[in-house]
């Protein structure tokens, strides 16, 4: 009796240390490590050329992995991915559209790695208005006009220098004429 109450007592040790053996195994030294999203291109919230197709995102991994990275329309429609990206770079993608103007796009970067995986917001931009709608209002109105007529004659790179020339002048004035009353909604 004495021998089978002292074997009792060896294996529950044994079955103790094991135990506690586990529990410290299962610590993750990378618990807290991220990965981080910087720069999108086209910028969020932004007017963007309707013929450059490229998408951008700068990626960090804390550890310094190699990421898959996945690009993602909002209704989540994959874009495109590269299943080898370096920490600390630019992953570009190109999305293969020309862009609608006016029309809002919607996309975002799914990205994982050995330790975990981690989703970007969802940034946003808008196919660029025609030039000569310069207020990006979807008509050209005497708002339009008034805005360029505020500058005339100014050496500017802004929106009113409608033909790019970098002066705002008779020529932009012309063009922004001809369009008048026009209607894009």
């Amino acid at each position: 009796m004495l021998l089978i109450f002292v074997g009792l007592l060896l294996f529950t040790t044994v079955v103790t240390a094991i135990e506690i053996t586990c529990t410290f195994d299962a610590i993750d030294p990378n618990f807290g490590a991220s990965i981080s999203f910087l720069s999108p291109y086209p910028t969020n919230q932004s007017w963007h050329n309707i013929t450059n197709d490229t998408l951008q995102i700068h990626i960090t991994n804390e550890l310094g992995e190699t990421m898959n990275v996945s690009f993602y329309w909002a209704n989540h429609t994959l874009i495109g991915y590269n299943n080898s990206a370096t920490n600390d770079t630019d992953i570009n993608i190109s999305t293969g559209i020309t862009y609608d103007r006016y029309v809002q796009y919607n996309w975002y970067v799914n990205v994982s790695s050995i330790h975990y995986d981690n989703q970007s917001a969802i940034y946003w931009f808008k196919g660029e208005a025609f030039p000569w709608d310069i207020n990006r209002d979807q008509s050209v109105t005497n708002t339009d006009l008034s805005s360029l007529l505020a500058v005339y004659l100014e050496d500017t790179s802004s929106r009113n220098d409608i033909n790019n020339d970098g002066t705002v002048n008779y020529l932009d004035r012309s063009m922004l004429q001809a369009h008048m009353g026009d209607d894009y909604t």
